[in-house]
């Protein structure tokens, strides 16, 4: 009796969710990884569409974002993705072995157009949405949104609060330190900080044997 009650105690207060994942039709988890709390918003979705892949052996909670039917995310093998916000229009590809920590945003387009006669159409789309019951932006014009790809090499770490905007690449084994805004891509092996995000050192690879 005394063991079943402290195995019901350590399931009330444990963190950890379970990996026995229960995903939708348009979001794939491999059975080997771990979901955390992912929330999948699809605001316009075509059926059954894989909006999210995830490989095996990750641990992956944050927000998934989808304004329209384009776009996908997919995160390779052994990753950590903590509490951060990923909005998708054209494609966010990560690699293995990252490590993405909480509060950053990763964005793939600009949401709206430069031109201020088009985010006022925007916002008239809106309210005309809105006012008919339907999902806010199910009449958006994305055709003046410029949109571009985000890809997060291998073994890259991305610190707490950071936000990585469209065309970006990050350079395997690359660092970005917390808070950081990165609008150009970093290279390989190299740690970059600040806003807009900068080098701050070069040739980072470790060289110790692995065992």
């Amino acid at each position: 009796m005394r063991a079943k009650i402290k195995k019901i105690v350590r399931k009330l207060f444990s963190h950890e969710t379970s990996s026995d994942n229960s995903c939708s039709s348009n979001m794939t988890i491999h059975n080997s990884s771990i979901n955390r709390g992912i929330e999948l918003r699809l605001d316009n979705p075509i059926k059954d569409k894989k909006y999210l892949t995830i490989g095996q052996n990750c641990i992956v909670s944050g927000n998934f974002i989808f304004e329209s039917q384009e776009g996908s995310i997919t995160i390779g093998e052994h990753c950590y993705i903590g509490g951060s916000t990923f909005i998708c229009r054209t494609s966010i590809v990560i690699g293995n072995n990252v490590t993405i920590a909480w509060g950053g945003t990763i964005y793939d387009h600009d949401s709206h157009s430069l031109d201020y006669l088009d985010r006022r159409k925007d916002i008239d789309d809106e309210l005309r949405d809105i006012r008919n019951g339907d999902n806010f932006i199910l009449h958006k014009d994305w055709s003046n949104v410029n949109t571009k790809p985000i890809v997060i090499k291998d073994d890259a770490w991305i610190g707490m609060n950071c936000i990585i905007l469209k065309g970006v690449t990050i350079g395997e084994g690359a660092i970005i330190g917390a808070g950081s805004v990165v609008t150009k891509d970093i290279p390989d092996w190299t740690v970059a900080a600040g806003n807009p995000a900068k080098i701050i050192r070069n040739n980072i690879k470790c060289t110790k044997t692995q065992k």
